[in-house]
């Protein structure tokens, strides 16, 4: 049966929200939160919803595990890149700030020459550290606001000036929180003694050991969102925190599909905080802890498929190319369908030739067998060509 918000118990003739409500608040299965929200005492059930969500986490990311493993190195490299590049497009479009993958792209690009200039950096810093499951302090309102201005701080200053945190470590003056249509929700917590004092809190249910990791970063993503803590980059540095928890206690690329999880059901997401933030919610956080973490097993169900889709692609696309080929061919068709399969452009010439540890000119020589064919395709990004495997020539090829 479905877990019941007290909006909908309300209403409903047949059932009694106050014996409902006493029941939930005293069973030992119930969370208390030590902090109030809109007015009610907060706490979350652990209804059999979380236990089955949990309990698919785990299962989900042994599967990931294990496709992970059964792909080449450089396949999985280039897969995380893209996933890095989506995650990083996706948290910004949600905020409204306009980025592209390829501007996205460079940026990580330079940052791995060394470049550490020019807009998006911070933030592409940031993700691009997930993979390493590095050790990022989040236990003090110190914490956040570093991680705040290393991921956005730079975006928003030179953007909205205005909107550069006044306080000690947060806001000083009202800001009102809205969706994605810019309907008010609520107005964020104020004065800034107040913020630090909930932040303190939600921060001690982040690190509390005895909740499952999971439902606490669930519960500090609604509270980091009903607190609003800056007048602008809540929303992203509140995913990136969720992002690295995540990439902590399951597979590190786990951590790089939350935002596009979110925004395939924004509208499911936004509900449940508005159902939480409702007064005649009476404080049960529940179903937005439900909520989320079904959305995060969904972004694993996601990423397991195309993980699997990926590598049957892989080896079906081997296969043909291992049997049109000549021998010395072959390694540049694996190249070029690892590129096309995993990568978010293809590959450009000099990787290529770096990759295989050969000259242009040797490169070149190979890559003919497989233009006769019609198997490659180019394209221009910026002043540079890119190449990827045709895959509906490859289709046509197989079947003969």
């Amino acid at each position: 049966m479905a877990y019941k918000d007290f909006r909908k118990l309300f209403h409903d003739p047949t059932s009694n929200a106050d014996a409902v409500y006493e029941s939930r608040l005293s069973d030992p299965r119930t969370l208390h939160l030590g902090t109030t929200v809109a007015g009610a005492p907060a706490f979350v059930f652990m209804a059999p919803e979380l236990y089955d969500a949990l309990l698919e986490a785990a299962r989900l990311d042994k599967e990931i595990l294990k496709l992970e493993l059964s792909l080449p190195g450089r396949a999985l490299d280039s897969y995380r890149d893209s996933c890095l590049i989506d995650e990083i497009v996706l948290t910004n479009e949600i905020e409204g700030v306009r980025s592209t993958r390829r501007e996205i792209g460079e940026v990580l690009e330079r940052l791995r020459e060394n470049d550490r200039h020019g807009r998006f950096l911070g933030i592409v810093q940031k993700y691009a550290l997930l993979e390493s499951r590095p050790d990022i302090a989040v236990s003090t309102c110190d914490d956040i606001r570093a991680i705040y201005d290393d991921l956005v701080l730079a975006e928003v200053s030179a953007a909205t000036p205005e909107c550069v945190p006044d306080g000690r470590w947060f806001r000083t003056k009202i800001v009102h929180v809205v969706d994605q249509a810019g309907i008010p929700i609520h107005d964020g917590l104020e004065p800034e003694s107040r913020i630090i004092d909930e932040m303190n809190n939600a921060l001690g249910l982040l690190n509390d050991d005895g909740i499952d990791l999971l439902v606490r970063v669930a519960l500090f993503h609604f509270l980091f969102g009903y607190i609003h803590p800056f007048y602008d980059g809540n929303g992203r540095t509140n995913r990136f925190i969720s992002s690295y928890l995540i990439s902590q206690e399951y597979e590190p690329i786990v951590g790089l599909g939350i935002s596009y999880a979110v925004k395939n059901d924004i509208n499911k997401y936004y509900k449940a905080f508005t159902t939480c933030e409702h007064t005649l919610n009476r404080g049960d956080l529940t179903p937005f802890v439900i909520a989320f973490c079904e959305i995060i097993v969904q972004a694993m169900r996601n990423l397991r498929d195309s993980l699997a889709e990926k590598r049957t692609a892989f080896e079906q696309h081997l296969e043909t190319t291992d049997r049109l080929l000549p021998p010395e061919s072959r390694d540049v068709a694996e190249v070029l369908v690892t590129a096309t399969l995993f990568s978010f452009e293809g590959i450009g010439t000099a990787a290529m030739a770096r990759v295989l540890g050969i000259s242009r000119q040797t490169l070149y020589k190979r890559l003919e067998p497989l233009r006769k064919l019609g198997l490659i395709e180019s394209f221009k990004i910026g002043r540079k060509t890119h190449y990827a495997l045709n895959r509906e020539r490859l289709a046509e090829l197989a079947e003969r």
